[in-house]
Parts: structure tokens; C-alpha cells; sequence
């Protein structure tokens, strides 16, 4: 490391944004192992922009980068989360010996820290499934996580250029927003391949069926789908909670929420359910309530 490591970084940096494939894990490593915070954010912000272009000149770091994960430095930590982001696709057998670090981000002290753990979390579930399945409490925990609350405005959008603080608030909120449904998203993934891992957390999960996000809700719906088919047992009160999100869910929602009923022969909602059949505009979705509210009749009749 040379005396001049600021002038150093700052030129790598440099460097790495306008040609990227001209940059190599060695000329990246000793900014890494430097005393400097400031340099290692630096040095990390490089593994950003060449991960992005070209993983494989920055995958022998991937270990380094993730000692940064958890970082004292938030500066630090955010740019090693988003040079993993951009890792994990190409390599995630790579990245998932960090596991444990990246799920315990997910409640980390920021929206943005959550949102980029949750985004390399959510990759990784898509790809080794298996390797989240174990931190299946963690990712449950994520969707419980709070963003801050927006400032009353006549503003009818986040952004406001002429009030910079709320417009940080709206980006703090959105990242937060983000973070859960990334979660969601995983915690799907892992119910598709290994329903037992989700399966105790049902109860936890309950709150989250009729979420206000209709992204974090519809993963949700979809895990009770999967698990209900499966004949696992579902807590109380979740059949009334999808049932819940039918009168004002959207199309795409309603499906979902219509074939949970289904799957958990959800009798006591064969009202709800014809009255989307009959209200609904869709007509696919007229349709597919119309099978459903039939079908939930059936069994009721038998039982």
C-alpha cells in the first residue's frame, strides 16, 4: 500500500467506471486490507462496478467482501452488500457461505441496509433455496421490519424538490417497502422446495397475508397455497385473513387469494367469493371465482 492510498483508490475507482474489464481482484485487494474506512469503501465501490459488468474479475474477493457485510462503518457495509448483489447470481455457492451474515442484515439499522441485504437474500434463494431454508425465523422476522412514517404533505408523490427532507423520507420509506417484498419473494422460494422450513412459521406469517403491500401479500398467499396443497396444517385465522383481500385486491391479487380459499377449502368465504364472481370485470377471474365458490360449496355439502 503506498503512502498515497486516497489518490490511489479514488484513481482505481476512476478506473473501474470507465473500463471495467481492465481491473482485477490484485488490484483491488491491498485497498481492501487497508487501515482506511474510506479507502475500503472506495475499494469496495470498485468491486461494485466491475461485479456489475464482469463477476468473474471480482469473484476470488467475494470472501474478503464479505467480512465488510457487517461492518461498524455503514458506508462500509452497504457497499460490500451491494458488490454481493451484484455477485450472487454467477456465483452463489460463493456468496452463500455469508448467509448467515446477509439474513442477519435483513433487520439491520437502515432501510437501505435491509434492502440491499434482502435483495442479495432474495437472489440466493432463487438459486440455492436450500441454503436459506435454514434461516427461514430471520427472513419471517424482515417482513415485521417498520420504515419511518412520511411527513404529512399536500404532495400526492414521495419525491418533492422543494421539501429535500421529505423526499429522503419517501426514499427511506420505498427501500423499506423493497426490503419486504424482496423477503417475501425468498420466503416463496423456499416454500416451493422445502415446505418444512416455512411451514412452522405460519403463525408468524399470519399478519402478513392481507399486508397493505399488495407484493408482500401476494408471496404470501402463494406460500399458504403451497403448504394448504401439501396438507400442512394452517393456523386459525388465515383463512379469514385471504378472504380479507378479496373485495379490494387487485385482479392479479384476487387470483391468488381464490385459489388459497380454495386450496384451504375455505368454506365459511363461498360468499365472498361469488360476489367476486359476480362483480369481477375480469373475466377470467369471473370465472375462476365462479369454479372456486362451486367447488367450496362441494365440500361443504359433503361435510
Amino acid at each position: 500500500m503506498t503512502a498515497n492510498a486516497t489518490g490511489d483508490v479514488e484513481s482505481l475507482v476512476e478506473r473501474a467506471e470507465e473500463e471495467p474489464t481492465s481491473v482485477t481482484a490484485e488490484d483491488v485487494r491491498p485497498f481492501l486490507e487497508a487501515d482506511d474506512d474510506i479507502v475500503r469503501k472506495r475499494a469496495l465501490d470498485v468491486c461494485q462496478a466491475v461485479g456489475y459488468v464482469d463477476s468473474d474479475r471480482i469473484a476470488p474477493l467475494i470472501p474478503d467482501i464479505l467480512t465488510f457485510v457487517e461492518d461498524d462503518f455503514l458506508a462500509v457495509k452497504h457497499s460490500a452488500l451491494g458488490a454481493i448483489g451484484h455477485l450472487v447470481p454467477d456465483e452463489p455457492d460463493a456468496v452463500a457461505k455469508g448467509v448467515q451474515a446477509l439474513t442477519r442484515e435483513l433487520t439491520g439499522e437502515t432501510p437501505l441496509t435491509r434492502f440491499l441485504a434482502a435483495k442479495s437474500v432474495a437472489l440466493l434463494a432463487f438459486e440455492r433455496p436450500a441454503v436459506v431454508a435454514g434461516h427461514a425465523e430471520e427472513l419471517v422476522a424482515a417482513l415485521g421490519q417498520e420504515g419511518p412514517t412520511l411527513p404529512e404533505s399536500k404532495q400526492t408523490t414521495f419525491a418533492d424538490p422543494d421539501d429535500p427532507v421529505r423526499e429522503e423520507v419517501g426514499k427511506n420509506v420505498a427501500q423499506n417497502e423493497n426490503a419486504r417484498e424482496l423477503t417475501a419473494k425468498a420466503l416463496v422460494a423456499v416454500a416451493e422446495t422445502d415446505p418444512d422450513a416455512i411451514a412452522p412459521h405460519l403463525e408468524a406469517l399470519r399478519p402478513y397475508v392481507d399486508d397493505q403491500n399488495e407484493i408482500v401479500a401476494g408471496p404470501l398467499l402463494e406460500i399458504v397455497s403451497t403448504l394448504a396443497a401439501e396438507d400442512y396444517a394452517v393456523p386459525d385465522g388465515v383463512a379469514e385473513r385471504v378472504e380479507a383481500t378479496l373485495p379490494n385486491g387487485s385482479t392479479q391479487l384476487q387470483a391468488r387469494s381464490l385459489r388459497a380459499l380454495g386450496y384451504l377449502s375455505a368454506t365459511d368465504a363461498v360468499d365472498t367469493v361469488r360476489t367476486v364472481a359476480e362483480e369481477a370485470e375480469d373475466d377470467e377471474l369471473a370465472a375462476f371465482a365462479a369454479d372456486t365458490a362451486e367447488w367450496l360449496e362441494s365440500v361443504d355439502d359433503e361435510s
